[in-house]
């Protein structure tokens, strides 16, 4: 799994750490985008992160998300698969509903 370079958050980071402000690294955060390779090095499959801005921000690690996933072989258009994440406290008791991370996974034609 390779994630792709954003050279807008590489350079936003650059600039907080040069300045010693770790809050501006925040304003060049994008959605995340991944190239899932085969042992052999063979492209398996494009992840695409779908998430807002704020969430991103404010709630890191643990903001809502959604990871459509597309197989360039079979279709480049629309996705196979989608895993959905709430946004969730995360940090907090695990027994607790609002703190229990979880994750569903869909067919990408639903």
């Amino acid at each position: 799994v390779k994630q792709k370079f954003e050279p807008l958050e590489a350079l936003a980071n650059a600039v907080a750490n040069a300045l010693d402000l770790d809050a501006l690294g925040a304003l060049g955060e994008t959605a995340n985008k991944y190239d899932v390779y085969t042992d052999d090095g063979g492209e398996k499959f494009k992840v695409i992160e779908k998430s807002e801005y704020l969430c991103r921000v404010c709630c890191a690690p643990n903001h809502a998300l959604q990871l459509h996933v597309f197989n360039p072989q079979e279709d480049s258009k629309n996705a196979s698969m989608i895993f959905d994440r709430p946004c969730k406290c995360g940090q907090c008791c695990a027994c607790c509903d609002i703190c229990t991370q979880e994750m569903t996974i869909m067919d990408g034609n639903s």
